[in-house]
């Protein structure tokens, strides 16, 4: 294989959502210790190719998400692909966002990063990946230079980034750590710097467990105050739809409620299906869904709401649903300033099914 076309299948691997939902439940099973060295957290990763022939003629995007802090992108990066004539193998040219943290960034759509020009972003040449070909394993390695990638900490002087990638035809795993210069010490490093192993999630079989929840839901909501007492009973209706548009999964949620003798109050949330979560808006909120990690099929899901008013409070949310899909249980948890100011719990049974859901 020669290296334009060694690139085009780089790329092609390289693209697509993975996730190590194997790994963390491997880790679990054997009893792993709860040690910070020892972690297996699950973690979602979304590459993108872009078009964005001022940056080059094969670019990615990634982001990845980590279960402990889905709000912000633990990894964010924009990748060049080139040929190097010299070295005789594909080089990916790292790009890091200007300003900002390095790591735990907020997400950032890819429709908004294609356009970005080289001025948006910093380089560190010494930090760019090299691929060599292992064809009797059938996968390509990735590394950089040792040594070679080093930059200035604002709290740690000279530091050196030793980053190590594979990529298999449906796996993608990498280890990084950072070392600092003057004592050899480690800085920061990932899971003990050992390999992270992704798997490629393809279709719906891998979209979070609230896809599964599709259809019309009919509850009675009760909402109380922080103390426990009960406020007010009236009944909910909820109709959850999600379809595949132009390879994008969209969820889009209307909630009927209120009590019987008034008007009853109609909310929309839509949004978009990708790094393992749900993500949607409302007029008031703003927000994510995901499975509860640890367990495989998923336990339930998670939601956290976040207000565009500061007015009104944060909503953290859990979904419990029964085997055979037909109830669920929703306990929501208000908090304004740190400070829980109400709970609300709604029981529900599903009067029908969608089948618009398309794909795998």
């Amino acid at each position: 294989m020669d290296n334009a076309a060694q690139l085009e299948t780089i790329a092609a691997r390289w693209q697509g959502s993975f996730h190590n939902r194997r790994q963390v439940a491997a880790h679990v099973a054997r009893g792993g210790p709860a040690a910070p060295e020892l972690t297996r957290e699950l973690r979602t990763l979304v590459v993108e190719r872009l078009p964005a022939p001022q940056l080059g003629a094969v670019v990615l995007y990634f982001q990845e998400f980590r279960a402990s802090a889905p709000h912000l992108a633990h990894r964010q990066r924009v990748v060049v692909l080139r040929q190097d004539p010299e070295r005789g193998a594909v080089r990916a040219e790292q790009l890091f966002f200007r300003g900002g943290p390095t790591y735990d960034r907020p997400p950032l759509a890819a429709s908004l990063v294609r356009d970005l020009g080289t001025e948006a972003f910093d380089r560190h040449p010494g930090c760019d990946l090299f691929f060599t070909a292992e064809p009797a394993l059938d996968r390509f390695r990735a590394r950089m230079d040792p040594g070679a990638c080093r930059y200035r900490h604002p709290q740690d002087g000279e530091v050196c980034a030793e980053f190590e990638m594979l990529l298999h035809p449906d796996q993608l795993w990498y280890r990084d750590r950072s070392l600092r210069l003057a004592d050899g010490s480690v800085r920061g490093e990932i899971d003990g710097f050992s390999w992270l192993l992704f798997d490629r999630a393809e279709g719906a079989a891998q979209l979070p467990a609230l896809v599964g929840q599709q259809g019309v839901w009919r509850g009675s909501l009760r909402r109380y105050d922080a103390g426990g007492t009960l406020l007010e009973t009236f009944p909910s209706r909820v109709t959850i739809r999600v379809v595949e548009e132009a390879g994008h999964w969209l969820y889009h949620q209307s909630n009927l409620l209120g009590p019987e003798d008034s008007p009853l109050r109609r909310i929309e949330a839509r949004g978009e299906i990708h790094s393992g979560r749900v993500w949607f808006a409302s007029e008031r909120y703003r927000g994510w869904a995901m499975d509860l990690p640890g367990e495989q099929p998923a336990a339930g899901s998670l939601l956290v709401m976040h207000p565009h008013d500061s007015a009104d409070p944060e909503v953290h949310e859990i979904i419990s649903c029964s085997p055979d899909g037909r109830r669920r249980w929703r306990v929501a948890q208000m908090l304004k300033e740190g400070r829980l100011v109400g709970r609300t719990t709604i029981d529900e049974e599903r009067l029908t099914e969608e089948q618009r859901l398309t794909g795998d």
